[in-house]
């Protein structure tokens, strides 16, 4: 199955968009500029040792274990002398229900599953899944990327923001946690000074609990035979080499904050009235959280934004409406906040009713993106676009003046196929001046259309009526390998699980007795 453009973000006027573990760089008129690909040749060469290393043990390693042959087994000779197992073909294909062998030379990359982009277009951020990176790129302002920085996260980062300034990273992992690390790596930093933490108690991953230190019950004056004593050294060997390696992150990061839950969104804002920053997070068990935004105060809490029945999974503040939080998730409701009057829930906008137009038998909803467009003017209505997982439209809202705050719903907009990711096109914004919006669909659901992965919504001239529509004239990028295919880039498994996500955040009835 071919893998769609997944994610999008523009970086000045250069669109950049994944798919599967490459992010490709394109111009607003989706021209193909370059491609930047998940460095897996260092990682080929890394297997091809470890397996030469495998077939060659070290001479002071610890014997390898002889162990009964079942049927259909043939004993082989290595290159020591020492029996090896070798199965036959009959034997293996009569063994059903066992997992198969992975090839050792053939490497699974992992999935861009974050996207974000600094205010000036010159640095791009990205994060992998499986192998739990954060990726910094330096942008030239023509679609060329340079890695930065490559940083591996104790934990996988489910969401990433940027700093009012711009200058520092905030990662929300599974597992609760909020780091903090710089953009750029301080050069100062030369990693033996002690990682910074904040103390908190709701963090599960920052404080494990202390493990068992392993002795050997034996020594010398209890071991006499040569063959024990071989095996006891190598077990002392073997302990020296565990304790010397390092433990945590070995790069600057700070520890802000901890749920005890699985964070889904993270978002930083300024306080309306005292200037101050502050960070917003959601997770999993339906909470949103108001933290201090400093790093000595990050693990105090502001407040909360409680009225969420099932998880929250996406957090958005509007540029010109900074009061206010619109957050959705599970729930059949989209939610309005002021997150700074004590969590002040102003409004709700009903959301699983308009997807039931779109797909009937529909009965829950879950929301995967929520944007709003940055319209100057405070008094005018602000445009607000929501996507839901495996629903193939936009849903168009508009959030009224300051005086009421209601999120009205305007339109639902069918696209050819689902949307996976949007972004705004750069550009002013007024009631007055057309828009546009470039949206990532999947061409492989069932309302797709065969090479169409990257679309534009657009609104047309106001003055004469024009509405939000898709711009027919879209280009089939994704039928253009751009050199990336022969790499096996397109083929991945479990393309669905990859694409879609959001949905298994909802708890089951097992879920809720093991939380009780």
């Amino acid at each position: 199955m071919t893998a769609p453009y997944h994610l999008v973000a523009f970086c000045g006027d250069i669109l950049f968009a994944a798919k599967g573990s490459n992010i490709h760089s394109f111009t607003a008129q989706l021209e193909h500029l370059s491609v930047w690909k998940y460095p897996v040749e260092e990682k080929s060469e890394d297997v091809s040792q470890s397996l030469e290393k495998q077939e060659t043990p070290a001479a002071d390693g610890p014997p390898s274990k002889r162990r009964r042959l079942e049927s259909g087994e043939a004993e082989a000779q290595n290159g020591n002398g020492e029996a090896e197992k070798s199965q036959t073909p009959e034997a293996g294909a009569k063994g059903k229900g066992k997992r198969k062998e992975k090839d050792p030379g053939h490497q699974e990359r992992p999935f861009v599953h974050g996207l974000t982009a600094t205010n000036d277009g010159r640095h791009l951020i990205a994060i992998t899944g499986s192998d739990k990176t954060i990726w910094v790129f330096e942008h030239d302002g023509n679609g060329q990327l340079k890695q930065l920085s490559q940083r591996t996260m104790p934990k996988r980062p489910c969401a990433i923001t940027l700093s009012l300034n711009q200058k520092t990273i905030l990662s929300a992992d599974k597992f609760g946690d909020v780091y903090s690390l710089p953009l750029i790596p301080s050069p100062d930093w030369d990693g033996t000074k002690p990682v910074t933490t904040t103390s908190t108690p709701l963090s599960r991953s920052a404080t494990p609990s202390t493990p068992q230190v392993f002795k050997p019950q034996a020594d010398e004056f209890t071991v006499h035979t040569r063959r024990n004593l071989k095996a006891l050294e190598n077990q002392k060997l073997g302990l020296q080499t565990k304790s010397a390696e390092p433990t945590g992150p070995q790069f600057e990061h700070t520890l802000l904050l901890g749920h005890v839950s699985m964070l889904t969104a993270i978002a930083v804002a300024k306080h309306p009235s005292e200037k101050r920053s502050l960070i917003i997070t959601a997770d999993r068990d339906e909470h949103i959280r108001v933290s201090r935004g400093h790093p000595s105060q990050a693990h105090i809490i502001e407040t909360f934004c409680l009225g969420h029945e099932e998880f929250v999974s996406r957090l958005c503040i509007p540029p010109s409406r900074p009061e206010l939080l619109i957050s959705g998730g599970g729930d059949d409701d989209l939610f309005v906040w002021r997150w700074a009057e004590d969590g002040q829930l102003v409004g709700r906008a009903h959301l699983l009713r308009h997807v039931q137009e779109v797909v009937p038998e529909a009965t829950v909803v879950a929301v995967t993106r929520i944007i709003a467009l940055p319209v100057p003017d405070k008094s005018a209505p602000v445009p607000v676009f929501v996507v839901c997982e495996r629903i193939p439209a936009l849903f168009h809202f508009e959030l009224t003046a300051a005086a009421s705050d209601e999120l009205r719903h305007r339109a639902t907009i069918r696209t050819p196929g689902n949307p996976l990711d949007l972004a705004i096109v750069p550009g002013e914004f007024s009631s007055n001046t057309t828009a546009r919006l470039a949206v990532a669909v999947d061409p492989n659901s069932e309302s797709g259309q065969e090479g169409v992965s990257l679309i534009f919504i657009e609104r047309g001239d106001p003055a004469s009526g024009s509405s939000w529509h898709v711009d027919t004239n879209f280009k089939k990028v994704i039928e253009v390998g751009y050199g990336d295919g022969d790499d096996g880039e397109q083929q991945i498994k479990d393309l669905d699980k990859a694409l879609y996500t959001t949905e298994n955040l909802r708890k089951t009835g097992m879920d809720e007795e093991r939380d009780s």
